[in-house]
């Protein structure tokens, strides 16, 4: 029979193959991924509170009527942005935005930079999801414009 030290070391050497294979797993399944959608929805505000002038720690809430190119009615989604770093002429807020849509919600978190009230273009990532959305990862494209949001994201179930 083996001493208690083999059998630990056996054990320790199994757990960490294990863990190792684990991790390994995810990363080797995306290789070559085909499952990737594209999702591209037009956000109008419908409330919005931010602020006209920023300093950091100000945050706001948007509530957004959700539709697609076409302009049929998808959904609804909402933003909690929180400003970094502000300026007199520019400002960064960091943002959690959440798409709900008919087949489940998108998590999404980005950074903006904008200067005044000119459209801006940012890159976003998706955090996650639910219903057929639950293994959402990804990014896309936000484009911001006065009182509505451009989404253009590529998700990756």
């Amino acid at each position: 029979m083996p001493s208690a030290t083999a059998r630990g070391a056996v054990t320790l050497g199994a757990l960490a193959a294990a863990l190792t294979l684990s991790l390994a797993a995810p990363a080797a399944a995306d290789v070559g991924d085909e499952d990737v959608v594209r999702v591209k929805l037009v956000g109008h505000a419908a409330y919005d509170i931010a602020p006209e002038h920023t300093a950091p720690g100000d945050s706001w809430t948007t509530y957004l009527h959700l539709h697609d190119p076409k302009g049929k009615y998808v959904g609804d989604g909402g933003s909690r942005c929180a400003v970094v770093e502000a300026d007199q002429h520019r400002f960064t807020a960091q943002c959690t935005r959440v798409l709900r849509l008919k087949g489940g919600e998108i998590t999404l978190h980005d950074m903006i930079s904008r200067t005044g009230h000119k459209p801006v273009t940012a890159k976003t990532s998706i955090a996650g999801g639910t219903g057929i959305y639950n293994d959402a990862e990804g990014e896309g494209y936000i484009t911001l414009e006065r009182k509505h949001i451009v989404f253009d994201l590529y998700v990756d179930d």
